[in-house]
């Protein structure tokens, strides 16, 4: 694996997808035999890298706590570790920590692994051809707001999206302005921040959860039912805006070694969905970080409906195949994310534009797209070919802490 520390496609796309009828959601298909790689399949993953999208030109900065660099899943894989302000080097910690090293490798193992292990099969990375940017600010020792200036670095640094699988967790009342701040101005020049939402309730709130803008990401299983909290209770939010799978993903550590393992929990959906924006914007340069989010909640589910919302499945089940294939510039360059009641306003972020936001989408009182059929590929069949005649480049823009 290449990791720089701090300071330190050539292709046109013809896809046809040929129609099938969407079973039933009583009759979504299960995919837990496949065991902790299930989520490819579901996805269908394996088609879309096949037809050269792997996140190639696309930057993603992962903020997490420490990093193990030697794992064989993380082999050839382009990191950048950037050292935040106030916490340790995320590369210091001892190789027998498991506890503190596990949720950061798995995290940046579900996007650009490369399906080994130290023991065999490992995590296969949704978007093994982007460039990383680490930053370690969920670290334990960390000290201070550490999210405003890393968002700033990272945005600084060319990512093109940020994920944040846990949260500076703070009371509903301790919105930081200086990371309302960051995040407008992250979003002003197109980055992309997508965030955990917390596995169970409680009287804290993640730094993120209730800035506007955010995609607030929670997690299903494989037979795409929605997660529940520790008592078994149904897990709501009003926030939410997507799902992604997250139940029983291969992740690494969690069985105390460095082979394969599965973990659970909106931790692992988050990469997973940001991954599948960086497929997205690589097979759609000209698209604005807008439009992907615009293409991303019209596209769940296995069909297309309108848009509809619910606080257990958000807009849906995030579709792997529709989001590549559809073309997000039919679709208003508006962030459809953003509430009325929560900061930063529209207005704040978006002023200069002259857009102005979408309208809200009826909320529903059942489970809404997220209860449409388990088909995260589609409910058809995707035929993607690869031309070598005709060149397309994609454009780059020049409390305390918990896990979820």
């Amino acid at each position: 694996m290449s990791v720089r520390r701090w300071g330190a496609v050539a292709m046109a796309l013809a896809i046809a997808a040929a129609a099938a009828t969407a079973p039933s959601a009583a009759a979504a298909q299960d995919f837990s035999a496949d065991g902790p790689l299930w989520y490819l399949d579901a996805m269908k993953i394996q088609a879309i890298h096949d037809a050269g999208i792997t996140g190639d030109g696309v930057t993603v900065a992962v903020f997490d706590a420490a990093l193990d660099p030697e794992v064989s899943t993380l082999e050839g894989a382009d990191i950048e570790v950037r050292q935040a302000e106030g916490c340790p080097d995320p590369l210091s910690g001892n190789r027998d920590n498991f506890e503190g090293l596990k949720h950061g490798t798995s995290v940046t193992s579900l996007i650009v692994g490369n399906g080994t292990s130290d023991s065999g099969a490992g995590p296969v990375g949704i978007a093994p051809g982007v460039r990383i940017l680490y930053y370690g600010i969920l670290q334990d020792s960390c000290e201070g707001d550490t999210f405003p200036a890393a968002l700033d670095d990272a945005v600084a640094q060319g990512a093109d999206i940020v994920t944040m699988s846990g949260g500076l967790n703070r009371l509903a009342d301790e919105l930081s302005q200086d990371s309302v701040d960051s995040v407008a101005a992250a979003l002003r020049e197109g980055v992309l921040v997508v965030a955990g939402l917390p596995n169970r309730d409680t009287v804290w709130e993640f730094v993120t959860t209730t800035i506007n803008g955010v995609v607030n990401v929670a997690s299903v299983d494989a037979s795409a039912q929605a997660a529940t909290q520790l008592d078994g209770s149904a897990m709501v939010n009003e926030d939410v805006d997507i799902v992604a799978p997250g139940i029983d993903v291969a992740g690494l550590g969690f069985d105390q070694t460095w082979g394969m393992s599965a973990w659970s929990g909106n931790s692992a959906a988050t990469p997973i969905v940001a991954s599948l924006l960086a497929l997205a914007k690589q097979r759609w340069p000209d698209a604005s970080g807008s439009q992907l989010l615009q293409s991303m909640i019209r596209n769940t589910g296995s069909t297309p409906h309108e848009l509809q919302w619910s606080d257990t499945f958000g807009h849906g089940i995030i579709n792997a195949t529709r989001l590549v294939q559809e073309d997000p510039t039919q679709y208003p360059d508006e962030n459809p994310l953003f509430k009325d009641d929560q900061s930063p306003s529209f207005e704040e972020v978006f002023s200069t534009t002259g857009t102005e936001p979408t309208g809200e989408p009826s909320a529903e009182d059942g489970s809404g797209p997220g209860a449409l059929p388990w088909m995260l590929g589609g409910g058809a069949v995707i035929v993607i070919a690869v031309a070598a005649t005709a060149i397309l480049i994609g454009r780059k823009k020049s409390g305390g802490r918990a896990d979820v």
